[in-house]
């Protein structure tokens, strides 16, 4: 493999086993809390009608937390970097949905608006910069992110606390199946 190819591979840890692992657990508690936000959108969580919000809120912390991980154990710069900003993004996001839920559903609208835009369009300018192994499954999360940013934007079909919870589940299991490309593309380049 070329000395350029290992380089590339190195600002995002050679891990594919962490990343596919990571990427099943965000599939399935993004899933299931997809599910559950259609099953039973009207669920009282911390006592006040929040739909599952809350616990989205701390899935996405907790995402954030791991890509931060992620970032200290990258060996280049340009690794850390965009792993680092978006793990500090989803930090706040997760923080401020997990302990906004004193006001209304309706407070958190903008900034589930302003998290699903900036995420999408993160993710598809960092692929003109970050050589990322196979990096239409980023494209096509981001593209998703900023289309359920605008349908929450638009209030369509609907900008009810279980619509925000559900956007922000599905976006949850779109990014686990890009990390599970991405181990696959990194488990493939360097078996070449």
């Amino acid at each position: 493999m070329s000395e350029k190819k290992i380089t590339e591979l190195k600002q995002f840890t050679s891990m594919p086993l962490w990343y596919r692992i990571r990427g099943y657990g965000m599939i399935l508690v993004g899933g299931i809390i997809a599910s559950l936000c259609v099953v039973a959108p009207k669920v009282y969580m911390l006592g006040e009608h929040f739909s599952w919000l809350p616990a989205i809120g701390a899935v996405v912390f907790i995402v954030g937390v791991l890509r931060c991980v992620d970032a200290q154990l990258t060996e280049t710069a340009q690794g850390f970097l965009v792993n680092m900003q978006g793990g500090v993004l989803d930090i706040v996001v997760g923080f401020l949905v997990v302990f906004g839920v004193n006001g209304l559903p309706e407070d958190l609208h903008l900034l589930i608006v302003g998290y699903m835009l900036s995420q999408g369009i993160y993710r598809n300018i960092i692929l003109s910069v970050a050589k990322i192994p196979n990096p239409i499954s980023n494209r096509i999360t981001g593209g998703i992110s900023i289309i359920l940013g605008m349908l929450i934007w638009l209030d369509w079909p609907t900008s009810a606390a279980w619509f925000l919870a559900l956007s922000l589940s599905v976006d949850i299991s779109f990014r686990g199946w890009a990390l599970i490309v991405l181990a696959s593309s990194i488990k493939k380049q360097t078996a070449d």
